[in-house]
């Protein structure tokens, strides 16, 4: 675990079973809610997952029972608005439901980003930075946000997640992690390379799912955005992304086009 403060924040980056981390909030207290409840949430996961092994194959939305845990029911219903397979979601689904914890134990500005899948919850304005592993790379500033969001990337270049489709890179911000994720995987499935008219359908896709807020798609020399999101560019190195943002913007969240099946 590395622990460091900055802005105000105090940023926890750790690892958990395959799962990528960084947590952060203004108490320690609430990372440590935040933490506890995705370990919690993943091992309730992983019980189910071995029950019930069609939820990881199936690329369709499933009903699951009532009593299923947390992170998958969540995980169902985002991807049922999205149209893909429950899984497309659930790094999402965690993230929301850790950042939950650290809200109710009294966090002002939470983060929690499970290996790309953001929820967040701050009162200040955000940007988010996007690695696509191309000649572009990009950042998202958003605006001031005192309610819960989610953030996701897709990306058929950089990603070990399955895609269908030839973004470098596809960033969804919608009402939670969840949803976001599960739509970024819709929307970057439609997308064929170096087509603008795809690219343009694709952000109008995004945004026609209720709870959608932004969309931006990267791909074959293309940029596509719309709703709420403003993009800017960055430097080509993802550690230049850091670097630069972290001294000159109230705050930065690294959020790169990969997926895990956390």
């Amino acid at each position: 675990m590395i622990l460091t403060y900055r802005n105000g924040l105090f940023y926890l980056r750790t690892t958990h079973r395959e799962a990528d981390l960084l947590i952060a909030s203004e108490r320690i207290s609430a990372i440590n809610s935040g933490l506890a409840r995705f370990i919690k949430e993943r091992a309730l996961i992983q019980r189910f997952l071995e029950k019930h092994p069609e939820f990881v194959y199936s690329l369709e939305p499933m009903e699951v029972e009532e009593d299923a845990p947390p992170a998958i029911i969540l995980s169902a219903e985002s991807s049922k608005k999205a149209g893909v397979g429950p899984m497309a979601s659930l790094p999402g689904a965690l993230a929301d439901l850790a950042l939950e914890a650290m809200v109710n134990d009294g966090a002002e500005a939470a983060i929690v980003e499970n290996g790309g899948e953001v929820s967040i919850k701050v009162n200040r304005e955000v940007t988010v930075g996007v690695y696509t592993g191309r000649e572009l790379n990009f950042g998202l500033v958003l605006n001031e946000y005192s309610r819960r969001i989610g953030i996701s990337t897709s990306s058929s270049s950089v990603s070990h997640a399955l895609s269908f489709g030839e973004a470098y890179a596809t960033v969804v911000v919608a009402d939670n992690a969840a949803l976001a994720d599960a739509v970024s995987t819709r929307v970057g499935n439609a997308v064929k390379s170096e087509c603008r008219e795809t690219l343009e359908d694709a952000v109008r896709l995004a945004l026609s799912i209720e709870g959608v807020q932004g969309c931006v798609v990267y791909s074959g020399g293309l940029i596509s955005f719309g709703g709420c999101v403003k993009p800017i560019a960055l430097r080509s190195k993802s550690e230049e992304i850091l670097e630069e943002m972290m001294l000159k913007k109230p705050l930065i969240i690294s959020l790169f086009a990969k997926a895990t099946n956390s």
